[in-house]
C-alpha cells in the first residue's frame, strides 16, 4: 500500500509555494522512471521477490491510472519524464472531489478492510504497530 502512495512525494513541492507546486506536481514522481525507481527500492527494502516487484510497480501504476482520471480535467502526468515534457492528459477526466473519486476510495478501503479480516494484518502494522494490534484485538 505504500508504494502506491510514494508518486505523490512530489506534492512536497507546495512547500515551495502555490506555483511550484502546480509544476512540479505529477512531473517528478509520477512517471516509469520513479515507478521503476521506487519498485527496485521497495523490492531491496522488503527482501521481496520478482513477483511481489511486480505487484509493486502495479500498485504504483494504480495510483497514476487514478491521478490521470480523477486529478481534474487538464491536469496531465509527464508519464516519460526527465526524457520528454509531454504530459498526457484525459479529456474526460473528473474534478478531484467526485463522486467518482469518492467511490474508488470506499472500494479501496473495503478491499484493504477485507485484507485485513481474511490475513489479520493491517498496513497501520508498519507505522503504528501497538494501534494495528489494538485494531485485531477488538476485531477478534
Amino acid at each position: 500500500m505504500a508504494i502506491s502512495c510514494v508518486p505523490d512525494i512530489d506534492g512536497l513541492s507546495i512547500l515551495g509555494g502555490q506555483d511550484a507546486y502546480q509544476h512540479y506536481h505529477h512531473l517528478l514522481a509520477h512517471g516509469l522512471l520513479f515507478g521503476i525507481v521506487a519498485t527496485a527500492v521497495s523490492v531491496r527494502m522488503t527482501n521481496s521477490r520478482i513477483r511481489i516487484g511486480v505487484l509493486y510497480f502495479l500498485l504504483f501504476h494504480l495510483h497514476l491510472l487514478c491521478d490521470f482520471f480523477g486529478s481534474g480535467p487538464g491536469w496531465g502526468i509527464a508519464y516519460f519524464w526527465p526524457f520528454s515534457a509531454r504530459y498526457f492528459t484525459c479529456t474526460s477526466a473528473w474534478e478531484y472531489q467526485s463522486p467518482q473519486n469518492f467511490a474508488i476510495l470506499g472500494i479501496l478501503v473495503l478491499w484493504s478492510l477485507g485484507i485485513a479480516i481474511r490475513v489479520r494484518r493491517t498496513p497501520l502494522e508498519f507505522i503504528a504497530p501497538r494501534f494495528d494490534e489494538w485494531l485485531l484485538k477488538i476485531y477478534r
